[in-house]
């Protein structure tokens, strides 16, 4: 190659590097055009994301209040209906246990009579020491004849200390003048934990607003952040509608891309954010290699001897993926059924004509299609990895292949093993497997993960009339068979006729 370089003309080296450096700057050009356009691409992908995840969370924030408040005017008619006698409020403690014990939406139903005392509580034990006459949602219902819902601003749970977000409506006497409240509490914990569960990034956060620009929830849950105002910010004043914002975080500094959504029916909103320097980290990766592509495209059109040598070395390195995808399983990282039936021909022969033993486990995993209905096949999946992690380092001699067989099946040849080297290295496999302790609900007694191990070894002979590869795998697999049929979590080994 570098004999190659010194045999072009002299006379083209100046036309050559005009070239060179016309190209290059043709190609710096258009790759700086695309990288910007792609880059307002991605942003924009971003905050069509996030603002979408913002109307689904405020779609689920709406559900809870309609829930709650579906709660309120079943208790309501209740109340309306059968009045608040010793006996009806006895009633009425076991039906709002009842109704909320099992939702975690909703911490507590209370009813409070026209006096703001507490009445009747799905949390016992309050009954004559809670009195909320100074609350606002109070204070709404007994001076407003409405019947309908009132969302309450963020307060301490008069019934525990906690934040609770409150939602409530007026129950009347029968004359129609204001009989007292019924009280829905939702915790705002519950709402972070909800947003727990969506993938926003580390830098990222999900936030419940009320209208008023109060932070009622968050994940992730920061205490001293509940009950702010971030219409306190500059940066908010003006950003009151539904819609896309780039700000920095006052809780935490964070700057971040977000979407915001107001509820239509009640005065919350949701804001969805991703940390900028997360979300676009992906494509500063994506740059900076592509950035390395052109400075290395540079260096090909300069060098034509270089050329050549990175298409080899691409070559190479393709041929060896190929060279270990034709021979590896990929789930498990062993040998494929292929490589494992070429090695126990070439394996056979040599013991053949050497007169040593050749020896074959089996190995099954006790209760696999119960395992992957219990747990899922991705599950399974991890367990015949971690099974496979075992079984390759049983597999510790130079000659001895790992492999898978098929479906939950694995095998180990273990060439020049007698029987007692192999029952030795089956027993410790098998104890090894157990040793891990993954759980297995569906494989009683043990309740977790354990294999069957079928064993066989033969010495080879050359005439193939008396003794074949398969014949190993048979005995073997009707080994197998019997460590099954004998309970499992064992290892049996067959011997020939």
């Amino acid at each position: 190659m570098t004999t190659f370089a010194q045999d072009r003309p002299r006379s083209s080296a100046r036309g050559l590097r005009v070239f060179v450096l016309v190209v290059c700057l043709v190609i710096l050009g258009l790759e700086g055009w695309r990288d910007l356009h792609e880059r307002n691409h991605e942003i924009t992908r971003i905050r069509a994301e996030t603002l979408n995840l913002a109307k689904s969370l405020t779609q689920h924030a709406q559900d809870t209040f309609e829930l709650a408040d579906a709660l309120l005017v079943d208790v309501v008619d209740r109340v309306e209906t059968g009045g608040l006698l010793p006996d009806t409020i006895a009633r009425l403690d076991i039906f709002l246990v009842e109704r909320v014990q099992s939702l975690q939406r909703i911490k507590a139903l209370t009813i409070f009579g026209e006096d703001g005392n507490l009445l009747s509580s799905s949390l016992p034990g309050h009954r004559g020491r809670v009195n909320v006459n100074a609350l606002a949602l109070f204070q709404q219902h007994r001076a407003s004849t409405s019947s309908d819902w009132f969302v309450g601003p963020l307060i301490r749970d008069p019934l525990g200390g906690d934040w609770v977000l409150t939602i409530s409506r007026r129950f009347n006497k029968p004359d129609g003048s204001f009989g007292g409240v019924v009280q829905a509490s939702i915790p705002p914990r519950y709402f972070g934990n909800f947003f727990g569960r969506f993938d926003v990034g580390s830098q990222g956060s999900i936030t419940l607003l009320h209208q008023n620009g109060t932070i009622l929830s968050r994940y992730p849950y920061i205490e001293r952040a509940i009950g702010s105002n971030i219409f306190d910010d500059p940066q908010f004043r003006n950003a009151k509608g539904s819609g896309n914002y780039d700000y920095t975080s006052p809780i935490d500094k964070q700057l971040r891309i977000g979407g915001y959504q107001r509820n239509h029916i009640f005065p919350v909103g949701v804001i969805a954010a991703v940390g900028r320097d997360e979300a676009l980290a992906r494509w500063n990766e994506e740059f900076v290699f592509r950035s390395s592509i052109i400075g290395l495209l540079i260096l090909v059109i300069g060098s034509l001897g270089w050329i050549l040598a990175g298409a080899l070395r691409r070559r190479e390195h393709a041929e060896a993926e190929l060279a270990i995808l034709a021979t590896t399983d990929g789930l498990t990282g062993l040998a494929n059924r292929r490589t494992f039936d070429r090695q126990l021909e070439t394996e056979w022969l040599r013991a053949a004509r050497q007169k040593t033993p050749v020896s074959l486990l089996l190995i099954d995993v006790d209760q696999f299609k119960a395992y992957n209905d219990v747990y899922g096949h991705q599950a399974g999946d991890e367990c015949l990895r971690t099974i496979a992690k075992t079984i390759s380092a049983a597999a510790r001699r130079p000659g001895d292949l790992a492999a898978r067989y098929g479906g939950e099946e694995l095998a180990i040849l273990l060439p020049d093993a007698d029987e007692a080297a192999t029952a030795t290295i089956a027993e410790d496999l098998r104890a090894k497997v157990e040793s891990l302790r993954v759980r297995h609900d569906a494989n009683p007694p043990s309740c977790i993960l354990t294999i069957s191990i079928g064993s066989a070894t033969r010495i080879p002979s050359l005439d193939r009339s008396r003794l074949r590869p398969d014949d190993l795998i048979t005995l073997a697999d009707a080994a197998l068979y019997r460590a099954k049929q004998n309970g499992r979590n064992r290892v049996a080994s067959e011997k020939a006729a």
